[in-house]
């Protein structure tokens, strides 16, 4: 057994770690449970295990020094360890903490590994090292930005490559109260995902330290996999063995003193040993009526007893922050070299300063005591200076902000320049508040009085992104200033505008706002497309904005079907939903898509995800599924290229409605679960829409405990009061399970509702998006009212014709030969069986097989009954639909067919696990980005692709798509 680290032995309760004695300078005492827990963490990644630690408690209680007990025990270990920390000035430089974090292993990288650190979803965070994107022109998005430094960081660990390979990672964060509140959001997305990697992350908090982050600490803190390690103060007999170390003359008295008025916090324990070193004759009587500020001003007086050039330096470097090099110091405090190293070493030698170069206080409240005795004026003047100190050495605008930000205001426009540069990768990068800090002090530098408004509007988009609600007046008084500006800048504001008065539950105030900016443009302003398809995306989902929405897209409509479509794709996007639902022809539909998805499939690197679903449900509603597959597929292609999470989400669950309808219910289940990951990220916009087919595709294979579970994900979709177009799909949906379960009351009752939800509210009425009058059609004959049932089905019948949707006339066929009369219309089903036999829709196609041969059965043709019902059941077995094939089996065997039961073998014996890697091959997946996806090793899924190849009797992926997909 390893034994580095442990106790030695010495008075109970009192420990002492060698490791890091000699680095410090005095043993570690009472701190072994907490060692204990670093270092069972540290163990278990070393065998491929995880761990998250926050250390926290009061300045001085030993947090830094049980990080540097963490570093070396994984050092040791072998683990790779990377050390970081927050620095107070640095605050509003976004990921500033996780780039210097994950910076060094990054560096040090050749091509090769820099390319397989940076793949698949860690490519958003290549821009933050390399300072270029991947693959993109455009910045990604910050929430994809973060992700990706997540997927950098189990990347480093190598957890995807053979065993020998692997290295785990140590990652430790000092001062984690003054981290950038991106940084912290990243510590809380990784600490959240740390039992799947080789990884110990290990953060260390200070309790109540003003201006901090408290929400993001706490959320951090609160990780379920996250332990919490809150620092006790010594006791007496500690006190006692840290006084005598120093002190060996100490009598009881005197350690008693101390231990009072230290409070049993180890630096006020040392502060004061230090103190009392240098009397003649240290008594308790010196002790008593000491606290800590007063211990913390020793330091002052221990400073002030040392040449003028110590001081001048300690000052300046307490100004520039811990981790500033020597020569930097030396000019802020005007002294040439050789000075600022004689002073540096007599501030190291009072055990002021670290020995060393870069320079750093022995403790933060020693730089925070000689900080706080500089007075205000001089402090503020100081930080101007240290600011232009760094600009003239080329240090980036969000370095010389931070001096900037406690620099007094003097109307000085290169402040304001270098602020607003600063606020930019702010925003960018995830951190809208330190945008906003950054932009408000530029306003009070002040601006210029012609930069003012284009200020102010930069701060509501922070506010904006931050969900501060005084964007609202922000951008209000910036849009006062602007009356003069040109329209396209006041159009981008009203765009903004719009989105504020959107969040905030302002329909009438969005539509306003909209209408204004989109009546200041020319009509043939292309920045008009982008801001009608903006708001487009706000309207066409808001109950109240619809009849505005419509209206404005007539006349684009209009346009579109002269001849004349948008030139932009987030606008041509819409333009081919509405299309579809319209009932426009299917070669219409699918050339207005074309020209969406003719230079990016997914409309734009900087397009929101959604887009690409747009366009793929406008060709599903159409019956075009071959190219929604195709449009998908690239879909999800360039998506996991540029690591977009939301575009796969989207792209995935687009795709399994193309793939549901062709009867590939295995391949749409794998689709569904990828536009899951989504959820699992925090994103839930789409829950009712992914979990509405979800529990539709369960349903079909015969699972109803899943289709339940899949419906009570989307409870938060309210389908009696909620407005959304997603709750009518959730109705929908309901209505087709009751029925499954023979309550054709609540099944009539749920479709009629969904159908009316949508064409009262939306005023669609397509049953290529939701076929609600078939449902509610064979709900009604179920209850015996079969008058209904025909009117259903006839209306059914009838506006399936009006949109030439084949699939559609064919399933609507179906449903009226069913509820004909008191037995099945034979020519109708006849008909839909010829219709859909043209189509894709082959799952429509096998039920109406089936159908139609029980209908032939029970009309006495007992010969010409077979072969539909052979065709259907052999479709449903291939399929999985397992009820179908098991009707289909029923009829078969009351005229004496006896078909031959499907064994458990081929897809159905595969374990969940193998069915997933198995699909993630058929889909083009590599086998490490198969294990970078699922979060295992190569050789796990090895071991899963060759399990399910010898179930399902193939050689290899090659022959995926002949078992899943024919």
């Amino acid at each position: 057994m390893d034994t580095r680290g442990t106790r030695a032995s010495g008075p109970a309760g009192v420990d002492s770690l060698h490791p890091t004695a000699s680095r410090w300078g005095e043993p570690l005492l009472e701190r072994a449970d907490e060692v204990a827990v670093l270092q069972a963490a540290v163990g278990a990644a070393r065998r491929g295990g995880a761990g998250a630690v926050v250390v926290q408690g009061p300045p001085g209680m030993g947090k830094t020094r049980l990080l540097a007990v963490a570093e070396s025990f994984g050092a040791s270990c072998g683990l790779r360890v990377l050390a970081g920390r927050g620095r107070e000035l640095e605050r509003q430089v976004a990921l500033g903490v996780a780039v210097d974090l994950l910076a060094p292993p990054v560096a040090a990288a050749d091509q090769t590994d820099r390319a397989r650190l940076f793949a698949g979803l860690a490519a958003p965070a290549a821009a933050l090292f390399t300072g270029t994107g991947a693959g993109a022109s455009a910045p990604p998005d910050a929430e994809a930005v973060l992700l990706g430094l997540c997927w950098l960081t189990a990347n480093l660990t190598g957890w995807d490559l053979a065993g020998d390979e692997v290295r785990p990672v140590l990652l430790t964060v000092d001062d984690a109260q003054w981290a950038d509140a991106a940084s912290l959001r990243f510590l809380t997305m990784l600490a959240d995902r740390a039992d799947r990697i080789p990884l110990v992350l290990v953060v260390a908090v200070r309790d109540g330290e003003a201006g901090a982050d408290a929400p993001a600490l706490r959320r951090l803190a609160m990780v379920p996999q996250m332990r919490l390690l809150t620092l006790a103060p010594l006791s007496a007999e500690a006190v006692s063995r840290l006084v005598t170390h120093a002190l060996p003359t100490a009598d009881g008295a005197l350690v008693a003193a101390v231990a009072h008025a230290s409070g049993g916090n180890p630096f006020l324990v040392g502060e004061l040993v230090q103190s009392l070193n240098v009397a003649d004759t240290p008594a308790a009587a010196s002790v008593a009526g000491l606290v800590p500020d007063t211990v913390v001003r020793s330091v002052l007086a221990r400073l002030a007893r040392l040449p003028a050039d110590a001081g001048r330096l300690a000052a300046s470097a307490a100004v520039l922050g811990d981790g500033t090099p020597l020569r930097r110091v030396a000019a802020h405090a005007a002294l040439d070299l050789m000075a600022a190293e004689r002073a540096a070493d007599a501030l190291a030698t009072a055990h002021l300063l670290r020995p060393g170069d870069p320079l750093t206080f022995v403790h933060p409240l020693v730089g925070a005591a000689v900080y706080a005795d500089q007075p205000a004026f001089a402090r503020t003047r100081a930080h101007r200076r240290a600011a232009d100190i760094l600009a003239a050495e080329g240090e980036g605008a969000e370095r010389v902000a931070g001096h900037l930000l406690v620099a007094a205001p003097e109307g000085d426009t290169a402040v304001v320049r270098v602020l607003r540069e600063a606020a930019g990768p702010a925003l960018s990068r995830g951190d809208p508040a330190a945008a906003a800090r950054l932009l408000d002090r530029a306003l009070a530098e002040p601006a210029p009085p012609h930069q003012r408004g284009a200020l102010l509007i930069e701060l509501a988009r922070a506010q904006l992104t931050g969900g501060d609600t005084a964007a609202h007046t922000t951008l209000s008084e910036g849009l006062a200033l602007l009356r003069d500006a040109p329209a396209r800048t006041r159009a981008d504001a009203l765009g903004m505008l719009a989105q504020i008065c959107h969040a905030r539950g302002d329909a009438a105030g969005a539509a306003a706002a909209s209408g204004e900016a989109l009546d200041l443009l020319d009509p043939h302003d292309p920045a008009r497309e982008d801001l009608l398809a903006g708001y487009l995306a706000i309207a066409m989902f808001h109950p109240s904005l619809v009849s505005d929405a419509d209206r404005r897209m007539l006349p684009v409509l209009r346009a579109a079907r002269q001849g004349r479509p948008p030139s932009r794709p987030p606008l041509l996007a819409h333009v081919t939903l509405r299309l579809a639902l319209a009932g426009d022809p299917a070669s219409a539909v699918r050339h207005m898509a074309a020209r969406a998805l003719a230079d990016d499939p997914l409309l734009g690197p900087d397009s929101p995800a959604a887009l690409i679903g747009l366009v793929v449900h406008a060709l599903v509603i159409a019956g075009e599924l071959a190219a929604a597959d195709a449009a998908a597929d690239a879909a999800l292609a360039t998506a996991r290229e540029r690591g977009d999470l939301l575009a796969q989400a989207s792209a995935s669950y687009h795709r399994a409605l193309s793939r549901f309808q062709q009867g590939a219910l295995t391949a749409a289940l794998a689709d569904l679960e990828a536009a899951q990951t989504a959820h699992t990220a925090g994103w839930t916009a789409s829950d009712g829409w992914i979990y509405s087919l979800l529990a539709v595709v369960h349903l079909e294979r015969g699972d109803r405990a899943a289709a339940h579970e899949a419906l009570g994900q989307a409870n938060h979709v309210d389908p009696g009061t909620a407005g959304s177009m997603d709750a009518a799909l959730v109705r929908h949906a309901r209505a087709r399970l009751a029925l499954a379960e023979h309550d054709p009351a609540a099944a009539l009752a749920d479709a009629c509702a969904a159908g009316r939800h949508l064409d009262e509210i939306y005023g669609v009425d397509h049953p290529g998006l939701l076929p609600w009058r078939t449902t509610a059609a064979l709900a009604a004959y179920h209850l015996g009212d079969h008058a209904h049932a025909r009117q259903l089905a006839g209306q059914a019948v009838e506006r399936a014709r009006q949109t030439g949707v084949a699939q559609a006339v064919g399933a609507a066929l179906r449903v009226a030969g069913l509820v004909a009369g008191s037995r099945p219309d034979i020519a109708l089903l006849t008909e839909a069986a010829g219709i859909l036999r043209e189509t894709p829709a082959a799952l429509e196609h096998a039920i109406t097989l089936v159908d139609l041969g029980a209908a032939l059965r029970r009309t006495g043709q007992r010969e010409e009954c077979r072969q539909p019902l052979r065709h259907g059941l052999a479709l449903a077995d291939r399929m999985h639909a397992r009820p179908l094939a098991e009707r289909a089996r029923a009829e078969l065997d009351a005229v004496g067919v006896r078909p031959r039961r499907t064994a458990v073998t081929g897809i159905d014996a595969l374990t969940p696990a193998e069915r997933r890697v198995a699909l993630l091959a058929l889909h083009g997946n590599s086998n490490s980005q198969i294990a970078q996806g699922l979060f295992v090793t190569i050789k796990t899924v090895e071991t899963h692709l060759a399990r399910a190849y010898r179930k399902l009797g193939i050689a290899g992926r090659r022959q995926l798509h002949d078992v899943f997909v024919s």
